[in-house]
């Protein structure tokens, strides 16, 4: 009868967790059909950063720009779908977490997706403005004319968009090693230049292959390392080693 039982229960599970992942597909489906209906409005916002220094953009295929345009749709899903996602991983796991546990998955699927909004955000922004004047005033520099394609400079925007999104969580990942106590703010610290380096190199692979846009993005990024070890230090109240 035990052995019925589990059996019985891990198929609720699978149940459930078959319903939470429709769910999500659904809101993904829908998203992008909606955002493909106003894919126009949505290119017109993610040319903002090239349409302020006056750059028209071009499509040099039949179909490049119905593929940009799907390709946008299929993301703003994804973007829109992310936290509902999340919201359902945490609902399926929460009956089976302590409460200590709890507060932090919590805290952890509240805290990601405004991190990674606001890394995105900064990255539209702030970087790429810095990023596409650059790479505009590196093309004026001899006799050869530059035209500027939609999906490569899409392609760029969205790089350097996802790549501020993921590491703004940095903070979090950090938090949680300080709050598990796998190590403290006062050890971390003291390695303090070479996680610099770190960070830089990350900033270098994660970004375009210019050096404007990559410090652009590790210099934010290192700002959050610093911020994570001042919340740290607040969150254990704990003397230095």
């Amino acid at each position: 009868m035990p052995d019925g039982d589990s059996g019985s229960e891990w198929t609720e599970h699978l149940d459930e967790l078959r319903r939470r992942i429709i769910t999500v597909l659904v809101i993904f489906a829908i998203a992008s059909g909606v955002a493909f209906w106003r894919s126009e409005a949505i290119v017109f916002f993610l040319m903002n950063p090239v349409s302020r220094l006056g750059l028209k953009l071009y499509t040099f295929a039949p179909t490049e720009k119905f593929l940009t345009y799907l390709e946008i749709s299929i993301w703003t899903g994804v973007v829109i779908a992310l936290p509902f996602a999340m919201l359902q991983i945490g609902v399926f796991i929460w009956p089976g977490l302590r409460d200590k546990e709890r507060a932090y998955a919590a805290a952890a699927l509240s805290v990601i997706p405004v991190l990674f909004a606001g890394g995105s955000a900064l990255a539209y922004l702030y970087l790429s403005p810095i990023v596409m004047r650059f790479f505009l005033s590196f093309a004026g520099n001899d006799s050869v004319d530059s035209l500027w394609g939609l999906r490569e400079y899409l392609k760029i925007l969205f790089d350097i968009m996802l790549a501020s999104g993921l590491v703004f969580q940095t903070p979090l990942v950090m938090l949680s090693l300080f709050a598990a106590g796998v190590t403290t703010p006062q050890k971390v610290s003291r390695f303090r230049p070479h996680i610099a380096l770190v960070i830089f190199f990350i900033a270098g692979v994660l970004t375009p292959p210019d050096v404007i846009s990559q410090l652009a993005l590790g210099i934010p990024l290192y700002l959050l390392f610093e911020l994570s070890l001042l919340l740290g230090r607040l969150i254990r109240r704990k003397p230095k080693d």
